[in-house]
């Protein structure tokens, strides 16, 4: 028996989204806060865009990348205090963690765009 197209990238397309969902709010000091607009529209907008565009394993890339880059982060900040415990490190929660969130995801997916999903058409030459 096999899965038909559409529920099988319904249930993709949902788990995309809760991955992209939960940095997305978890970064931000409040759950009402205007700057959860940012990751989670601009999140939205490439989940709608690899979905019209049959994109999705480009998705799938930016999405690694940023769950890479928030282990990179917390794993460095970790790191200065427990090796400089004065030194103040700078908190995700805030303008940051969206920011930086946003930065990677859309960066991610525009990379893994040119690399994997962009295909140039030729330019047509003659009548």
């Amino acid at each position: 028996m096999t899965v038909p197209r559409r529920l099988r990238t319904l249930v993709i397309v949902g788990v995309y989204a809760l991955f992209i969902f939960i940095p997305g709010f978890g970064l931000v000091a409040e759950p009402t806060d205007v700057l959860v607009v940012l990751p989670i529209g601009c999140g939205s907008l490439l989940l709608v865009h690899a979905v019209t565009t049959n994109q999705l394993d480009e998705l799938v890339y930016a999405i690694m990348g940023l769950y890479a880059a928030l282990l990179l982060t917390s794993v460095s900040l970790s790191l200065m205090s427990v090796i400089a415990p004065n030194v103040v490190p700078s908190d995700l929660v805030g303008t940051t963690g969206p920011v930086g969130v946003t930065t990677v995801l859309v960066g991610g997916y525009l990379l893994a765009m040119r690399e994997h999903g962009l295909q140039t058409v030729p330019p047509r030459h003659g009548n």
